[in-house]
């Protein structure tokens, strides 16, 4: 059963994101880091398991439309201690998106976090002009390994980023002397006096690779609604897990990833085959981490209400009732495994904490 959930990959962006990038150079996460234009606000987070956590500023705290959903952690050549937040937009009453973004947080100073937006782009040729595309998904789990992020695409697979291709946007001085007629806030690809928008975002990330999910046959089809990279068992794995409600599947799978490029492992056959495949696992899940060999994985609970972290391995989840704050979302360990992060969803209830793994070994709690 476990080949009805191979992942293909489709041909890789190479040749127009060489044109961008030898167009307008990268400037990776460290340019980003260098540039960061928000402040986070640490505080208490509600929940008997947060250790630590921050909020956004006010306005993405409180922004309808901006919905937080993956976390990673992600390793910095210069030590510092970062996270990644991805976020996806909804569809405005004309079905328009402007698609997906992560948030860059530098938190070397617990007491003063900050941040930066970047769009998530993709690049297309049309006539032999370069074009950016917004990359329109729910972004619900997002993993960084050997400085690839990988994407969860609900209903497509998994999506490839690469930290290094981060490009900063050129600003005109059009845009500063009319911002609100020159900085392309509602528009993305190639402005017709020259060069690019992305609504209005400094710093852009092109894919780079992509895994489509193959069709299965005789079985339901995968939702890729979040997804963790790293060590599990003996090996390098991406796992994948499935948001079900009531009536609905609810699943994890494991695939192998390659060492050396770090992208789910193909074989010959052109196919990168799961290794396992887990049924009914908890209801509503959000995400799922490995630590300390344990599995670990956040249920929602409906807005309102304190959230459930699952403690243990496929088949063998343990439920700890309501110790998280409502509406968490995606997980992922720190590169020594001693915290998990996690980030909340809910306008005006949004954090984004870390909580201690050795604290969750126990039986459930009541």
């Amino acid at each position: 059963m476990t080949s009805a959930f191979a992942l293909l990959p489709e041909p890789p962006r190479t040749p127009t994101l060489s044109r961008l990038l030898g167009r307008l150079g990268r400037v990776g996460l460290a340019g980003v880091l260098d540039d960061l234009d928000r402040d986070a606000v640490p505080c208490e987070v509600p929940g008997e398991a947060p250790v630590e956590g921050f909020t956004w500023q006010d306005a993405d705290r409180d922004d309808p439309r901006w919905y937080p959903q993956g976390v990673t952690v992600p390793l910095t050549a210069d030590g510092r201690d970062v996270l990644l937040v991805s976020w996806y937009a909804h569809r405005d009453r004309w079905g328009r998106t402007p698609g997906s973004r992560i948030t860059v947080v530098d938190r070397t100073d617990p007491s003063r976090p900050r941040y930066r937006h970047v769009l998530l782009v993709d690049t297309a040729s049309r006539l032999g002009r370069l074009r950016l595309r917004r990359v329109p998904v729910h972004a619900g789990g997002i993993s960084v390994h050997g400085g690839l992020l990988h994407v969860a695409d609900t209903h497509a697979g998994v999506r490839v980023f690469d930290l290094d291709d981060v490009v900063r946007l050129p600003r005109r001085t059009i845009d500063a002397l009319l911002p609100w007629a020159g900085a392309g806030t509602r528009t993305i690809g190639h402005r017709l006096l020259g060069g690019f928008t992305a609504f209005g975002y400094t710093y852009v990330l092109p894919q780079r690779d992509s895994f489509r999910a193959a069709r299965p046959s005789g079985a339901r089809s995968l939702r890729y609604s979040f997804l963790t990279a790293g060590p599990v068992g003996d090996g390098e794995q991406l796992v994948v897990g499935e948001y079900g409600r009531k009536g609905q599947t609810s699943r994890l799978v494991q695939y192998p990833l390659d060492p050396q490029t770090h992208l789910p492992r193909v074989s010959d056959d052109g196919r990168c085959e799961a290794l396992a495949l887990h049924e009914d696992q908890p209801p509503r899940m959000q995400g799922v981490a490995v630590a300390q060999g344990r599995w670990f994985v956040t249920a929602s609970t409906g807005e309102g209400n304190p959230g459930d972290l699952w403690v243990g391995a496929p088949g063998a989840f343990r439920r700890h009732r309501g110790v998280l704050p409502t509406g968490p979302e995606d997980l992922d360990t720190t590169a020594d495994g001693t915290r998990i992060w996690c980030a909340t969803e809910w306008p005006g209830r949004r954090f984004v904490f870390c909580l201690d793994p050795t604290s969750w070994a126990g039986p459930e709690r009541s």
